[in-house]
């Protein structure tokens, strides 16, 4: 029985007039999870690339580790060309993402009333995800409405 993969993320570089594909998926373990990158280019002949994690990553945005390691397997003329396509035109994108709904959500928050920051504050609510940012700046959009 094939293995699921789900997450499913494409990243692209152009070097020298060729174009260079990473396909990355993710797919559950017995313990975790794992990352894939496929190279979707038959010319180079690299073998797919995996990193499995019990827990969660630490990167700047998601397959990133996967995808260095993946870019290493390339031939050393076209790495860093790749790496600076790929790799660090992600990270800037999601440092500007992050510095963007930072400020969203400070704006938010400096438009409450003391006292509507006070029970924003006391309500046990935690923030654990992009999806909890965004819960939580509705309620302080709805909270400034109101007040």
């Amino acid at each position: 029985m094939a293995t699921k993969q789900y997450d499913i993320q494409y990243f692209t570089a152009k070097v020298n007039g060729e174009e260079i594909e990473f396909r990355c998926y993710t797919t559950d373990t017995r313990s975790g999870f794992c990352h894939t990158a496929h190279l979707m280019s038959w010319k180079y002949d690299i073998t797919d690339t995996k990193a499995s994690y019990y827990n969660r990553t630490w990167e700047r945005f998601e397959y990133e580790s996967v995808l260095k390691r993946a870019i290493e397997k390339l031939p050393t003329d076209i790495r860093q060309s790749v790496y600076d396509q790929i790799i660090d035109h992600k990270a800037a994108e999601e440092e500007k993402k992050a510095e963007e709904d930072f400020n969203a959500f400070k704006s938010l928050h400096d438009s409450l009333s003391p006292e509507n920051k006070e029970r924003l504050a006391n309500s046990g609510i935690q923030i654990n995800s992009e999806s909890d940012m965004k819960g939580v700046m509705g309620l302080m959009a709805l909270m400034s409405i109101m007040q």
